[in-house]
């Protein structure tokens, strides 16, 4: 069972598709997400060492715009100071501007319109002959001089009427963003696609059972549309992405360590370079020789990784470190079941397989921020390094204060801190926090939080005072 989930309350728009129960990938549309958008930008800087130009489109950080992102036409004819239309095809990143391209593309549920790429194609997954050369006739008949068309597997078996008709409104979208004159550059001339639109689009409705819904509206606008998938509105008081236990996968997208159901786990560490994948056999001992153990920690430890590099939507250079296997048909066998994973990924990825070192490498397109820097923020803590202060840490720094207070003439304290950093605290059986109670002479109350990395003494006074404190707090 293959389940879109498209949650609509609220402000932030999310989506997340579901294999059987299972969460395999999840989108959240941000705030200022601009890809797809089209501006008319003007080149600033042109850098012929590197057939580029920086062009500015009123974003923080000006655009990138490759000599090879310019239609054919206008590859010798780029110049400072010249207005330029482009699209956005990369959102910008903490360190780089967006990604820009001047072969504008207009996509539709069944076709992409192409203004200036001069070319036809069908999609890969369209196998059958006849098909593949009944749409290219209709897509020679339709293009004219520059323009172009890519097919989408939703095409298939579609009438020519219908597929003219798309052509031509995604035709108009081209004219209409293209005729406008704005009183000064750079300016936005269309906004790109609405994100649940492009999921749609993303996701072939062929191959989806069910759509699940949580706005009355947008429910009946997918049951108009989706008239093959069914489509569900989500009424319950409990919120849609707690109903399908969504939110949780998310929490445990954004942890370093993630358990696989045999005891085994993976340790996920992303560096401005690249993202490191170790597989440890943890809990997992196996009934077999240690090599069927480890093969069998490995295989599960592929499938895990991939829906993990989906589900967190990790780019660029991938590296697994795999635990080492001494046959090579063992590597073979993880080698192919990583290549089958990729298959089912929408987003290109590159498998380079092991290198000498026993290390796997793979590559994956970068379309959109990962789930990550889409969710989080630089430790307030630590200046941005991703780190904060350890739960020993934390407990030791408590004890050196409370030492401070050794004559004070309170029986009490009332400290707020880290669970993990309590139990530090605390001690085995409580030995800890009782030998410091007799020897600084007042009661120590612990109430854990789920902070990180500080404590704080909230109260100090009598016994009985902060007693009634706490079960205030309880009652709240």
């Amino acid at each position: 069972m293959r389940t879109l989930l498209f949650n609509a309350k609220g402000s932030q728009n999310r989506c997340a598709l579901l294999e059987d129960k299972d969460v395999q990938e999840i989108h959240i549309h941000h705030i200022h997400e601009t890809a797809g958008a089209i501006y008319a930008g003007r080149v600033l800087n042109v850098l012929k060492g590197m057939a580029a130009a920086f062009v500015d489109i009123g974003s923080e950080k000006n655009g990138y715009l490759s000599v090879h992102d310019l239609p054919s036409s206008m590859e010798k004819r780029i110049r400072e100071g010249q207005q330029i239309i482009v699209q956005v095809a990369k959102e910008a990143t903490e360190h780089k501007g967006p990604k820009l391209t001047a072969k504008l593309e207009f996509g539709g549920q069944y076709l992409v319109y192409m203004p200036h790429s001069g070319y036809t194609a069908v999609s890969k997954k369209i196998e059958d002959p006849a098909e593949r050369e009944r749409l290219l006739a209709i897509g020679a008949s339709l293009c004219k001089e520059e323009e172009g068309l890519v097919f989408r597997t939703a095409a298939n078996g579609r009438e020519k009427e219908e597929l003219t008709r798309e052509f031509h409104y995604l035709k108009g979208k081209y004219e209409e963003a293209k005729g406008k004159k704005p009183d000064k550059v750079p300016c936005l001339l269309a906004e790109g696609t609405p994100f649940f639109d492009r999921m749609l689009r993303e996701y072939d409705l062929g191959e989806t059972d069910r759509i699940v819904c949580d706005e009355s509206e947008l429910a009946l606008d997918l049951k108009a549309r989706c008239s093959g998938t069914e489509v569900i509105f989500h009424q319950s008081k409990q919120p849609i992405f707690e109903a399908y236990d969504v939110e949780q996968e998310i929490e445990k997208a954004l942890k370093r360590i993630v358990w696989l159901s045999n005891g085994s786990y993976l340790v996920i560490d992303k560096t401005e370079a690249m993202t490191v994948i170790d597989v440890n056999t943890g809990k997992f001992s196996g009934k077999s020789s240690l090599q069927d153990t480890v093969l069998k920690t490995n295989l599960a430890a592929a499938k895990e990784a991939a829906r993990q590099i989906r589900l967190r939507n990790l780019s660029g250079m991938i590296i697994i470190d795999f635990i080492d296997m001494d046959r090579q048909e063992d590597r073979q066998a993880v080698l192919s079941e990583m290549l089958k994973e990729a298959r089912r990924d929408k987003v290109q990825s590159r498998i380079i397989g092991f290198t000498q070192m026993n290390i796997f490498q793979m590559t994956r397109k970068r379309v959109r921020p990962d789930l990550a820097s889409l969710l989080m923020s630089p430790c307030p803590h630590c200046s941005g390094t991703g780190t904060v202060v350890s739960a020993e840490t934390t407990a030791f720094r408590l004890e050196r204060e409370l030492w401070e207070r050794q004559y004070m003439e309170h029986e009490a304290v009332l400290v707020e801190l880290p669970a993990d950093a309590a139990r530090i605290f605390r001690g085995e059986q409580d030995e800890h926090i009782k030998r410091l109670e007799s020897v600084l002479r007042f009661r120590i109350f612990l109430n854990p939080t789920f902070e990180t990395g500080t404590y704080r003494i909230v109260h100090q006074g009598d016994e009985d005072e902060i007693i009634r404190l706490l079960k205030n707090k309880e009652k709240m």
